[in-house]
């Protein structure tokens, strides 16, 4: 039954309408004022969404905390994340601070997880960013502006399109706001960045954010890692990708990192002989390496194919290679994941269309009772910041049924730009178990259609983000349901149905 408080509904939009008009006149995000030489920027971003499930779990249901199933879930999901940066010279660079905090909340029926992990309409109020930082400016010229970055604190962090690094705060829970998932920082964090050109690094090291009070035992293991990141790319915007991974027409990498603590203790642990393989409980010595490539990859060779020189800035390569291996007494690891992602635009075209085809693997452990386990780790990606097709793989799958580990998956994206402020698409996923779970004949997992349209509206900083999408379970999928306990002796060969709406605001 539809549960969502209307005065809550009508208050939180009622606020987003009415920040969205008192800053809409600002010219770029932010507010910026001076006070003597320090510079100080205010920041809003805000959301507010609405969903609505059929056939949760495929018909299996999904059951809140209080262990009662529901076919049928709707919700809606809102946050608002204030934020400071001061600035102010020092030597021939700047210092500086980052301050932010985030409220969310989740009211109606909660997500349709499994176990539903909002069904008790949670609110939280926390701090996000609270990080100092000094930026070279003009100290080393023959480097370029900025060149060095280093900063200490909590703040956000990601590595290329975030297939092993983006988000360091688990979302749901307690915490709220499960699918729009607005926290990212991690804790503890010691950056360097190096932002020369054509070539340029990171120097990191970062903590999870984790709270396994306030997560109910849900949230990811508390882990440590430091690494480096190098890149060689092209700028697609003055000289800004040294800074900024959106300004980057092109890119090569080299990821390395190091997992030097992990908690590995109570449903984290190898205890029974079990390998662990069911979240994290290897991470704990793990290291982990990447090679990459994306966007248009091919541009370095205009000049000398001329006469191809837009065809080949229309087409685009994505591609990762990564390993995790990890050779601690009794956490013994040899997982891989890798994905390969073509897509051409055709630029000479109205609209704009562009069509994408990804194929991803992400390795899964045919025996979950032997001494290595080969399941590969998602570690900390996210949803990215290439929008639509991005690691939440499917706004079905990701959300409610699996994740990126002991998955072989299939996508096909088609997206449009019928005018400057609208874009729309399509994106079709086929999924396999890479490995089919103990008592499962078949590998196939789900089919999943997302349709999607994205409006950045009149009034600045103020957009809407309509989907529709259907997920069908394969074989694979039903027997594993079937042969559970959340079943329930349910059917379990329904087709999902998911309508949202995301009313986004930034300024």
């Amino acid at each position: 039954a539809m549960t969502i408080d209307r005065n809550t509904l009508m208050l939180a939009t009622a606020s987003l309408f009415a920040l969205s008009s008192n800053f809409a006149c600002a010219e770029d995000k932010g507010l910026t004022t001076r006070l003597g030489e320090a510079e100080i920027s205010v920041t809003l971003d805000a959301a507010l969404a609405g969903f609505a499930l059929r056939n949760a779990q495929f018909g299996a249901g999904s059951a809140g905390q209080n262990g009662i199933r529901q076919g049928g879930r709707d919700w809606i999901e809102g946050f608002a994340k204030p934020g400071v940066e001061i600035s102010a010279p020092l030597g021939n660079g700047q210092a500086y601070g980052l301050l932010s905090a985030i409220g969310t909340i989740t009211r109606g029926d909660g997500d349709a997880q499994a176990t539903s992990g909002t069904s008790m309409r949670p609110s939280h109020l926390a701090p996000e960013d609270y990080a100092i930082g000094w930026r070279s400016g003009g100290s080393f010229a023959a480097l370029g502006e900025d060149a060095i970055d280093i900063s200490l604190g909590n703040q956000a962090f990601s590595i290329g399109d975030g297939f092993l690094i983006l988000d360091g705060t688990a979302e749901g829970s307690r915490r709220a706001a499960y699918v729009l998932g607005p926290r990212a920082a991690f804790a503890d964090t010691a950056i360097l960045r190096i932002n020369t050109a054509p070539l340029r690094a990171d120097l990191f090291h970062l903590a999870g954010n984790v709270d396994q009070r306030r997560m109910l035992a849900g949230d990811a293991p508390a882990t440590r890692l430091y690494g480096a990141n190098l890149e060689w790319f092209g700028s697609g915007n003055g000289n800004k990708g040294r800074n900024a991974y959106e300004d980057r027409a092109w890119y090569l990498g080299l990821t390395a990192l190091h997992v030097y603590d992990a908690d590995s203790s109570g449903a984290l642990s190898f205890a029974n002989g079990n390998n662990g393989s069911a979240g994290g409980a290897n991470r704990d010595g793990l290291n982990v390496f990447s090679i990459r490539s994306g966007g248009a990859v091919l541009a370095p060779l205009d000049e000398a194919l001329e006469p191809l020189g837009e065809a080949l800035s229309d087409f685009g390569f994505y591609a990762e290679y990564a390993v995790q291996r990890n050779d601690s007494t009794n956490r013994k690891v040899r997982a891989h994941a890798w994905y390969v992602e073509p897509q051409y635009t055709v630029s000479s075209l109205p609209w704009t269309p562009k069509l994408a085809y990804r194929y991803a693997y992400f390795s899964g452990d045919a025996n979950t009772n032997d001494a290595t386990d080969k399941s590969w780790d998602s570690l900390y990606s996210g949803g990215g910041p290439r929008g639509f097709g991005r690691w939440d793989q499917g706004e079905i799958y990701a959300r409610y049924v699996g994740g990126n580990s002991n998955l072989a998956s299939h996508m096909l994206h088609l997206s449009l730009q019928p005018a400057e402020a609208w874009q729309i698409g399509a994106i079709y996923y086929r999924h396999d178990f890479d490995k089919a779970p103990a008592g499962v004949s078949s590998s196939r997992l789900m089919d999943e259609i997302d349709l999607y349209a994205q409006w950045d509206t009149p009034l600045k900083g103020l957009g809407i983000t309509l989907l529709t999408a259907a997920g069908k379970p394969g074989s694979g999928q039903k027997q594993q349901l079937t042969s559970n306990a959340a079943g329930n002796g349910e059917a379990v060969d329904r087709t999902i149905w998911l309508g949202q709406i995301v009313l986004s605001y930034s300024f």
